[in-house]
């Protein structure tokens, strides 16, 4: 940014041309690939449109089967240009966290005919600005068929999303689905378990969401999860009646992680859980935060840690 000093300042914010730019966006290309080529990793550079375009006709990203963009600027025009990139037909991983997509440019993603990045098996769009009018689509599309790992979370995603993932045919290898900090409800979640892809999935993550104790009893009830390893249902208003459906679950019996923090079940709950007959894979349990590092600690004992905005909802028997 230059400065133009006289008698009023005034402020030259004009970018850098194309041509400018290139000789500092290849340097960065290359220092990132030079431990390991396969892997490119730009999060937190301020990227934009012009940084993504010059990055999509890159050589040097022929190669690359990791990119890593997370916490950009990266808009709409900036998507559409990396998506139709001919340097990176190889990509297989793609982290476009924390930055400025809407649901227009995930739209018309989703319904292009010129995507060039069709081999796409782990996409993260976390933290953008995407509501249930895009994931819907997105969903729907046939351009992400190859995808095993998708996170949408921290974002807008309600039933309408949780219902189409449950009607959808579009993902049929998809193991890994994080929806951490959404608004799906127990309406959501009995539609989301309820079809083909949740039969394939490995790993759940639903914290953060709003469907308590109804929405916990259809998860514990489903036949459809036999194959889920990985289950997150921290902060959901998951009360006692929720926590014993989990801990008698044989329909959950292959978990190996099970992260239930930061909600209201009591004692009688937690036992039910910590005492399980039938969860007798798990490797990790997680019933309140810190657990990890204290695996007897359960966590009605420390009942402040419960649901903190609320330290009244559970008065810990003497």
């Amino acid at each position: 940014m230059g400065i133009i000093r006289g008698g009023d300042a005034e402020y030259d914010s004009s970018r850098p041309s194309l041509e400018e730019l290139t000789p500092k966006i290849e340097k960065a290309i290359t220092s990132s690939l030079e431990s390991n080529p396969k892997i490119l990793k730009l999060s937190g550079k301020y990227y934009s449109t012009d940084e993504i375009t010059l990055l999509s006709r890159s050589s040097q990203v022929k190669e690359v089967l990791v990119l890593d963009l997370e916490d950009n600027q990266i808009g709409d025009e900036g998507l559409k240009i990396l998506t139709e990139s001919s340097q990176l037909l190889n990509l297989e991983v793609l982290n476009l966290g924390v930055n400025f997509i809407t649901d227009e440019g995930i739209k018309e993603w989703a319904n292009s005919s010129n995507v060039s990045l069709k081999n796409i098996k782990s996409l993260s769009l976390s933290d953008n600005k995407l509501t249930d009018d895009s994931l819907v689509d997105f969903v729907r599309s046939s351009n992400f068929s190859q995808l095993e790992s998708l996170d949408i979370s921290w974002m807008e995603a309600g039933n309408k999303t949780a219902i189409a993932i449950g009607m959808a045919d579009t993902l049929p290898g998809l193991k890994k689905l994080d929806l951490e900090r959404s608004y799906v409800d127990a309406e959501g979640i009995r539609s989301l378990v309820d079809g083909k892809i949740a039969e394939n999935l490995e790993d759940l993550n639903l914290a953060a969401n709003k469907f308590g104790d109804e929405g916990v009893n259809i998860i514990a009830s489903t036949s459809k999860l036999k194959n889920l390893k990985v289950l997150n249902l921290s902060q959901n208003m998951i009360g006692d009646d929720g926590a014993k459906a989990i801990g008698i679950s044989t329909q959950l019996s292959g978990l190996t992680h099970l992260y239930m923090g930061r909600n209201a079940f009591g004692p009688e709950g937690a036992r039910a859980i910590h005492e399980t007959k039938v969860l007798t894979q798990l490797k990790t349990l997680v019933l309140q935060e810190g657990v990890e590092t204290t695996p007897d600690l359960v966590n009605y004992s420390r009942p402040e840690l419960l649901r903190p905005e609320d330290p009244e909802l559970f008065n810990p028997k003497k």
